[in-house]
Order: structure tokens, then sequence, then C-alpha cells
């Protein structure tokens, strides 16, 4: 028998609340990055192949993405990014999830890895799954670069109608024009059309612009965790090369690419983009450690 959560929310900070949903009650824990400008609904196309006996799926909203909080201060860095997610996967008491981050959502995947490593905690993190990861310096898509001029940012967000942003940011990302259906369109404007997200846009923009991640990139090599890399074969935001050269970087990586394809494999082909994360995640049974307390009190009947 699965659950499944409405939303819920965790004190990250006193200013700071992160939205996130569960969706299942199995013993493997799988959690979920979203990458920029989206939102946890981005992986509503893939949630219900996993079965919800043998996967429990944490799903997050970024701080300043989706419903979770929006504070005019702080930081929105990968480096901060990286530290959510870590605080939540700590605050649900879990060890050994698989760790999926999308776009920039690998990257602060990467990060949290990193992190983990630095603080001996081999335990947090048992594999990782990166689609189409921005894991290094590139030129940003044009959308990126507009907020990186926030006065022209907001005037734009504000004037626009957020449809319009929605429809021509999915031309962009997606491969296949029939996969920006109505209701893709509706999940993207619901991220879009939160109050704030303009500013927690251009904050995100200039602090990339403004982070040296070269330090970082030459630290790959430490990352021994077992990864899948996913990517679009037509990817036009992170070209595929990328993915080569982080499968390269990374000791126990392996790189699939998805056919007629662009940036968004788990939204434009989830069926396939499912089956190599199952494959990958079941290779080797009776990884982790089974059910997190929290987890059990959640599922009694199981």
């Amino acid at each position: 028998m699965g659950s499944t959560s409405s939303g819920s929310f965790f004190a990250y900070s006193p200013d700071t609340s992160i939205h996130y949903r569960i969706h299942g009650c199995g013993p493997v824990s799988v959690v979920f990055i979203h990458g920029f400008a989206a939102a946890l609904t981005t992986w509503d196309d893939l949630v219900p192949l996993f079965s919800p006996g043998r996967f429990t799926l944490y799903l997050i909203d970024l701080k300043g993405f989706g419903f979770s909080s929006k504070p005019r201060r702080g930081s929105y860095s990968l480096a901060e990014q990286a530290a959510v997610v870590t605080a939540f996967i700590q605050t649900q008491g879990l060890r050994q999830v698989v760790l999926a981050g999308h776009s920039l959502g690998g990257g602060i995947a990467l990060l949290a890895a990193l992190r983990a490593n630095e603080r001996g905690d081999d335990g947090l993190i048992d594999r990782l799954i990166l689609l189409d990861c921005a894991a290094y310096p590139q030129r940003l898509p044009r959308f990126m670069r507009l907020l990186g001029v926030p006065v022209l940012a907001r005037l734009g967000m504000a004037l626009i109608p957020v449809r319009l942003i929605v429809k021509s940011t999915l031309r962009a990302v997606f491969e296949d024009p029939t996969a920006i259906t109505a209701e893709r369109i509706r999940r993207y404007e619901t991220c879009f059309g939160r109050r704030g997200i303009a500013r927690v846009l251009i904050r995100t923009v200039r602090e990339l612009s403004r982070t040296d991640v070269s330090a970082v990139i030459q630290r790959y090599g430490e990352i021994a965790i077992r990864t899948l890399i996913i990517w679009g074969e037509n990817d036009r935001i992170v070209r595929p090369t990328q993915g080569r050269r982080l499968v390269d970087a990374l000791p126990s990586a392996r790189l699939a690419v998805i056919g007629a394809c662009g940036h968004n494999p788990h939204e434009e082909q989830p069926l396939r983009t499912y089956e190599l994360m199952r494959e990958f995640i079941e290779e080797g049974e009776d990884k982790g450690e089974g059910m997190s307390a929290a987890q059990r009190s959640r599922c009694p009947a199981l």
C-alpha cells in the first residue's frame, strides 16, 4: 500500500520553509532535485511509474522555488541549495538515499555529495542520478542572460503574460513540440506565477555568475558514489558533450543518452528515463538500511 502527501513543509531557517511531497512507502529512498525556474512538479510524469511498495520518493521545492519561501535576504547560491537538500535528508532521518538532480539540480546534487565527503558522512548518499546536469561553466541560455539584467528582467516578467514566457522557454527546452501540452504549460505557470519569483530568479543568476566553480570541478574525482548520467541527445541548453566530460571525471559513472530528446528527459521521455533509473537503482539488491522510523510511521500497514 502506498501513500501520497499533498504537500508539507520543513523549517530550514527562521525565515525559510521548504515545501516537499512524499510518494510511496517503499524501502528505497529517492530524493529529487529540480532545475532552474522549475519546481517539484517537473517530476509529475515520472512519479507514477515508480512502485509505491518498492520506493519512497521525496520531491522538494528548492529555496525560492515552487511553494518554498522566497526570503528577500540571504543566499540562493549552489552551496546554499546543497545545504537545503542535505538538511532535508537529515530532517527526514534518511540514509543511503538515491539523489537525483536535473540540470542545475544535478550540480546541486554533486555539491551535496562533495560536502558529505568532507564531513566523512559516506552513509548519506548511496547513488547519484544526474539528468542533463549543469556541472561545468557555459554560456547561459538566453532566458537566464536576460535575468542578468535586473531592470529588464523585472519589467519583462511584469508585462509579458506568464503563459507566453512559459511557452517560449519550453520551446527552447523540448525537442518534441507535441510534448508542450496544456497541462505542462499550466504546471510551469504555477512556478512562474508565484509572488517573488522574479527576485529569486534574478538573485540565482547573479550568484551563479559570480561563483567560481573551478575548485569544485577539480574535486569531482573524489565522488566515488555510483552515478548514472542521463542526457537528452538533442539538448540545446546543456550540450551532451558536457555529459561525456562528466562521465570521464566521475570514477564510478556511466552515461545513457536518450535519442530524440531535449533538456528534460523526465518529461519528454518519462518511461525511458524511469527504465534507466530503475535498472540502475536495482543493480544489486538490499542496498541501504531499509525504512526509516519516519517512513514506518507513515506506512503502518507495511
